[in-house]
C-alpha cells in the first residue's frame, strides 16, 4: 500500500516525490496514448465541451479510422461506472492519437502547441503517470511501458513530481503547488542527507 502524505485537501502518494520519471517518447513510442483496453482517457464533464469546441481544428490531423469513430460514436463515452472517457479505435488507441514514424502523440496537444487551441489535453493525460482516485487521492501508477521513462528520470535526476508539476498546478492552483514544492524539497533534502551519511 502506498505511503501517503497530505497536501491541501488531497492525500498524495509519497512515491510521486521519490521515484524517477522523465518521458522518453522515442523509446516508449507514445504508449500512454495506445494502451490496450476497453476505454480511453478519463474526462471531466467540462473537458468534453472544451474538446468539442476545438474539434474542427483537430479533426484534419486524425486518421480516417479515428474520424469514423468520432462520426459514429462521438468523442466521449461513459463507462459502466459513469466515468466519461475518450472513445478509442478498436479498443486500443485514443481517437486523438496521431501516429507519425511509429510514435503516437496527442492531436489535442499538437493543436495547443501550434496556438490553434486553448485546450492542451485532458487533465488525466497531463497528469500521467499520476492518477487521481475517486476519493481524490493522487497515486503514482507504474506501467511496464514506462520503464524507459524511469531510467531517463534516474539519469536526469527528475522525479515523477518534476514530470507532472505543470499538470498539478493546472489542476490545483498556485497555493497547492507551493506547498507541494516545499514537500518535494524536504523529501529530496532528506534523501540527500541519507546518502551523504551512508
Amino acid at each position: 500500500m502506498e505511503r501517503m502524505i497530505t497536501i491541501g485537501q488531497h492525500a498524495v502518494d509519497i512515491e510521486i516525490f521519490t521515484e524517477p520519471f522523465a518521458c522518453d517518447i522515442v523509446q516508449c513510442k507514445g504508449a500512454c496514448c495506445t494502451i490496450p483496453g476497453c476505454f480511453g482517457a478519463p474526462l471531466e464533464q467540462e473537458e468534453i465541451a472544451a474538446i468539442e469546441r476545438v474539434l474542427p481544428r483537430v479533426l484534419p490531423m486524425l486518421s480516417d479510422a479515428a474520424r469514423a469513430v468520432i462520426a459514429t460514436h462521438g468523442i466521449a463515452e461513459q463507462t459502466p461506472s459513469g466515468q466519461w472517457v475518450t472513445t478509442t479505435v478498436d479498443g486500443r488507441e485514443c481517437v486523438f492519437a496521431i501516429v507519425r514514424d511509429g510514435i503516437a502523440r496527442c492531436a489535442l496537444h499538437r493543436a495547443w502547441e501550434r496556438g490553434e487551441s486553448d485546450f492542451p489535453k485532458p487533465l488525466s493525460c497531463h497528469l500521467f503517470p499520476v492518477r487521481q482516485t475517486t476519493s481524490g487521492a493522487l497515486v503514482y501508477e507504474r506501467y511496464s511501458e514506462c520503464h524507459a521513462a524511469q531510467q531517463l528520470g534516474k539519469r536526469r535526476g527528475q522525479t515523477v513530481y518534476g514530470a507532472v508539476r505543470q499538470a498539478l498546478e493546472r489542476a490545483f492552483g498556485a497555493e497547492w503547488i507551493a506547498e507541494a514544492d516545499a514537500v518535494s524539497m524536504s523529501i529530496t533534502g532528506a534523501e540527500e542527507r541519507c546518502r551523504n551519511s551512508s
